[in-house]
């Protein structure tokens, strides 16, 4: 006996970063996460400052007292930062796939501008599509209504 079987695919396109191909979830659930993504990022980023709470950050820093600990505790925290924004936007493990391929923090924080212009443009365009392809279906359904009467 057979069934019934109905594909269903995806919302969502590819995003390029250097070597690394990672799908973006255009639904309308995800779409929520990403344009909080700041929000949900600063809340990470108490959560970092938390843990890192007990080092002190200096207001002066010069080059004679600078303390490696306090350096690579800020590194931490701001890495934190920049790989929970990269999880929020491609899903859980994308950052460590990216800096694993690319290990500079710096490049991948410049990234980040370039990834949340990139699918907010995109996000756009899908969604001057889906209101032409919603605007012809209700002038089918009118002309069809008209035809009827």
């Amino acid at each position: 006996m057979s069934g019934v079987k109905i594909d269903i695919k995806r919302t969502g396109f590819p995003v390029k970063i250097g070597d690394v191909e990672l799908w973006f979830d255009s639904s309308l659930e995800n779409l929520r996460r990403f344009f909080n993504v700041d929000e949900i990022a600063q809340e990470k980023l108490k959560e970092a400052q938390e843990k890192a709470k007990h080092i002190h950050f200096p207001d002066d820093v010069n080059v004679e007292n600078i303390d490696v600990k306090t350096v690579d505790a800020a590194f931490d925290v701001n890495k934190e930062f920049i790989a929970v924004q990269f999880d929020i936007i491609f899903g859980d493990g994308t950052f460590k796939k990216i800096y694993k391929k690319y290990p500079d923090i710096i490049a991948l924080e410049d990234a980040l501008d370039v990834v949340g212009v990139s699918i907010a443009k995109r996000i756009e365009e899908l969604e001057a599509e889906r209101t032409e392809k919603t605007q012809a279906k209700k002038a089918e359904y009118l002309s069809k209504k008209a035809k009827k009467k």
